[in-house]
């Protein structure tokens, strides 16, 4: 699964923001210095990004804007979901603020970013980088993460694959896990594989 649709919602973007930007009247002076943005919109906005003919993401935000020689444009908040391709929703992402860049290679979420996946696994850090050419998120920064099964886990750094089902915490690793009794004795009890193969004899 990808996150996004490529460059078609740059060119819904732009059509959207050419449209709705506002601008400050006492702002509105002929210095040169004073750097305006690009395109600027600040109130309630949801965007629709499409793969197709599918719904790839919705993303909800109360300020968007793209500032000139940046290729980035910036929300804040985030308020994203993410959809599978029959239509479901697949994850959901809160943060502060994030940013993509145009040639959509990649999305950075800042500030507490919280993601869940619709198995249940639960994310929690400062700041998640989404990397189209992996297709992967990750971070450099703690994290605490509670499983499908309720385990609670926190460390540094972490690598997922983009719809958070296998995921690793890089480094400084601690863990709470649930109901480790019940979970040991159905391992004990569950069958060994057989082997295909023979051993001979010595």
């Amino acid at each position: 699964m990808v996150f996004f649709a490529g460059m078609r919602w740059i060119i819904m973007l732009a059509a959207l923001l050419s449209g709705c930007a506002k601008i400050d009247p006492a702002k509105d002076d002929k210095s040169p210095s004073r750097d305006r943005p690009v395109a600027e919109y600040r109130d309630t906005t949801v965007l629709d990004m499409h793969d197709g003919s599918h719904l790839s993401w919705k993303l909800k935000t109360l300020h968007l804007v793209k500032w000139p020689k940046s290729d980035l444009v910036r929300a804040e908040p985030v308020d994203m979901v993410v959809f599978d391709s029959l239509g479901a929703p697949l994850i959901w992402v809160t943060a502060d603020s994030g940013a993509v860049d145009e040639p959509m290679n990649f999305l950075m979420a800042k500030g507490h970013v919280h993601g869940k996946s619709r198995k249940g696994m639960d994310l929690q850090t400062d700041s998640l980088r989404w990397n189209r050419a992996g297709n992967h998120v990750s971070t450099d920064a703690r994290v605490r993460v509670v499983s499908e099964d309720g385990d609670i886990l926190t460390g540094k750094g972490f690598v997922s694959d983009a719809n958070l089902n296998n995921w690793q915490i890089l480094s400084d690793v601690k863990g709470v896990f649930q109901k480790v009794d019940e979970r040991t004795q159905a391992l004990d009890s569950t069958p060994a594989p057989k082997s295909d193969t023979v051993k001979g004899k010595p």
